[in-house]
């Protein structure tokens, strides 16, 4: 029942509210009509160039996106060619101090060795 009762007083209430803006209005009917025309006129237009130019950022979103993914494809390209290079690079570097280590290694022992016999 307090449903039906807000409902009708709802409907009360906005009817009068239309009537009595009616009987306000500063401006004759013609020319509110006249003035709502040209107002939907120019929310249309308006609202035709933001679909325009929303179209117009999605097409640069998708072309930044795919701009962005070749040149992050290309940066990790780039990476694994300067880490392979070098790793060829340290290659001969690696081998000559794993000889001087192991050099290192045979003296330690010989030292260890003719101190252990004194």
């Amino acid at each position: 029942m307090k449903g039906k009762s807000f409902l009708i007083g709802f409907l009360i209430g906005s009817v009068s509210a239309g009537i009595s803006t009616l009987l306000m209005a500063p401006k004759s009917g013609e020319e509110t009509r006249n003035s709502l025309k040209e107002s939907k006129d120019t929310v249309l237009k308006q609202l035709g160039e933001l679909k325009s130019n929303l179209k117009e950022l999605n097409q640069g979103i998708r072309e930044a996106s795919s701009e962005g993914t070749e040149t992050l494809k290309d940066f990790i390209l780039d990476i694994k060619h300067t880490v392979a290079n070098w790793q060829q690079e340290i290659k001969p570097h690696q081998r000559e101090l794993q000889k001087e280590i192991a050099e290192i290694e045979r003296s330690i022992q010989e030292l260890e060795t003719e101190l252990s016999k004194k």
